[in-house]
């Protein structure tokens, strides 16, 4: 009885553990997207960021409001490809419904899930018309209409 506490103890430690590295690895994606350029095929980026088994708990406090529109305003062309991103992983995940992509796909929907509302906000009232300009706002009012509603040619 006791190797079975002990063997309990140590999986579940195992799984804090695996859980905190999970967290480390989606945080320093998220920096990494608020800091410099990810492309679209930047296929180890990618996978190894919907890979992670972040929880929404996870997902809803690395992507605070603040970081989220941080992105928006001054890396907007990784805001948009992280959309598409998901998007595109939860469409292959339609086409080949294996289970071992589930977990990715939730991830991703989680991510759609903070994501959209503060993509969809009102960005003069979320920025302010004074800290960027209307110029500046209005560009990126076009920007957030181009990525949901454009064509789609990833021009942005």
């Amino acid at each position: 009885q006791s190797n079975t506490i002990k063997h309990n103890q140590t999986q579940s430690n195992t799984t804090i553990m695996g859980a905190s590295a999970s967290r480390e690895k989606f945080i320093g994606a998220t920096d990494r997207l608020t800091t410099e350029e990810v492309k679209g095929d930047d296929v180890e980026f990618w996978d190894e960021l919907w890979k992670l088994g972040s929880s929404s708990e996870e997902v809803f406090s690395v992507l605070s409001p603040t970081s989220i529109r941080l992105l928006r305003r001054s890396h907007f062309s990784n805001l948009s490809t992280l959309i598409t991103q998901a998007t595109a992983q939860l469409c292959q995940v339609v086409e080949t419904p294996y289970s071992i992509y589930f977990d990715q796909a939730l991830n991703c929907v989680r991510v759609l899930t903070r994501l959209l509302p503060f993509v969809m906000e009102d960005i003069a009232d979320s920025e302010g018309r004074s800290e960027g300009g209307l110029k500046d706002t209005e560009a990126l009012e076009a920007m957030v209409e181009e990525l949901c509603w454009g064509e789609g040619d990833g021009s942005i």
